[in-house]
């Protein structure tokens, strides 16, 4: 074979496998990376913090620490490392933590987040998981409100913490199986926008039409309120 055929071939091969990258979105995947990082306040008074994730295992819990934030990231996958950025104005953090909507079709991707809050500073969350399986242990986080838009993945939510505040709690259901995990003690209202979702519910909670509210919050304002907007999938409302 001449040497310019020889360069052609290997030209159009490379051409071939480029195409085929961005037309499947199946990137190589390589060793396994583990990053650790920690986020100070900086003297926020109280945060509001973004999370979005499109693939892979989201963990949060709160601890007792100094910083907002300790984290672990483990990916093999170098293009889904997340943004991070982080801001105060004014005493309110904001705080961002995003992945890149990186496609791929191979079977092989690791993609680990651990993220550990401060369990003191008073925090907003807004998240948004796709093909992602969440932990969202929030019962020991000084929890102010939560939005979390739940994709095709498991989700587990525990939101039996003793909260100081009321708490306005929006959940957009996703196809997956979401279990959300209340304290029987803590005056709860549920309220179902849509009937998509097969809602299984504690036995204790009590029903009108599509609203629920457990005993302890018959004769009282709700601490917190839940508004979950109907996806396709199966919500678990249970009583601890």
């Amino acid at each position: 074979m001449k040497k310019e055929n020889r360069i052609s071939s290997i030209l159009l091969i490379i051409a071939m496998a480029v195409i085929s990258i961005l037309i499947t979105g199946c990137w190589p995947t390589g060793q396994l990376i583990s990053e650790t990082m920690d986020i100070d306040l900086n003297e926020a008074l109280e945060v509001n913090a973004t999370i979005v994730i499109y693939k892979g295992n989201l963990e949060i819990e709160g601890i007792s620490q100094p910083t907002l934030l300790t984290s672990n990231f483990s990916y093999n996958l170098e293009r889904w490392f997340p943004r991070i950025s982080y801001m105060v104005e004014n005493g309110i953090g904001n705080l961002k933590i995003t992945q890149d909507n990186e496609k791929s079709n191979t079977t092989q991707l690791v993609n680990n987040w651990l993220l550990l809050f401060n369990s003191m500073v008073p925090l907003s969350l807004d998240i948004i998981m796709g093909s992602a399986e969440s932990h969202l242990n929030l019962n020991s986080i000084n929890l102010t409100d939560l939005k979390a838009a739940i994709g095709t993945g498991d989700t587990v939510i525990d939101l039996t913490g003793d909260y100081q505040n009321y708490i306005n709690i929006y959940l957009l259901g996703g196809i997956g199986h979401t279990t959300l995990n209340l304290s029987r003690g803590v005056k709860t209202g549920i309220l179902i926008e849509g009937t998509l979702n097969r809602i299984k519910c504690d036995k204790d909670f009590h029903r009108i039409n599509h609203y629920y509210f457990n005993s302890a919050s018959v004769f009282e304002e709700k601490k917190i309120n839940i508004t979950i907007f109907s996806g396709i999938g199966i919500i678990e409302i249970n009583l601890i």
